[in-house]
């Protein structure tokens, strides 16, 4: 089965089924929003959903880019990324009845709502945030930040600090 830019899977008749069992998929997703602006686009990858006493666990892989921007130059850059995980989905309703099952307080895993459906796309977006680099740099050819040329006698000013030769002008220091 495959997921087109969706990431909901209805898993009721794979809760009904023996412990054990399991279905695959094949994710795709055109975008995959991360944070303000922040986006993951042509997400590939495959899903393993296995059945479990109280749950689900999906084992899912993927891989896309993100456009981040360069710390040194500070220019954008696609960033590959590729990311392998496993999480537990627990069963938050009965199939049968549609009652909700009681939990623990500290139970933190992901639930499947009372629709029977198992969204990935938290998970994903976690995972996916967590494989970018902290400190995105566009690489080896990097050209560094902009210089500007400011007279005869004084040196390049790099431009990210401009506004504070600004303020250093205004001040009279």
């Amino acid at each position: 089965m495959n997921l087109h830019n969706e990431t909901g899977i209805n898993v009721v008749a794979l809760i009904q089924e023996p412990l054990g069992s399991s279905r695959s998929y094949t994710l795709r997703l055109d975008e995959l929003a991360l944070d303000d602006g922040l986006y993951a686009d042509g997400v590939t990858g495959s899903i393993k959903l296995t059945r479990l006493t109280d749950g689900i666990m999906a084992r899912i892989k993927a891989k896309g880019d993100v456009e981040l921007q360069c710390l040194r130059c500070l220019r954008d850059y696609p960033e590959s990324f590729s990311t392998e995980f496993t999480e537990e989905f627990r069963i938050a309703h009965d199939v049968r009845t549609g009652v909700g099952i009681a939990t623990e307080d500290d139970d933190e895993r992901f639930t499947i709502n009372d629709n029977h459906e198992l969204d990935i796309g938290e998970a994903l977006r976690q995972e996916i945030i967590v494989a970018l680099p902290m400190r995105p740099a566009c690489g080896d050819q990097c050209p560094g930040p902009d210089v500007t040329e400011v007279g005869d006698n004084e040196p390049p000013v790099d431009n990210r600090f401009a506004s504070l030769a600004k303020l250093l002008d205004e001040t009279g220091d």
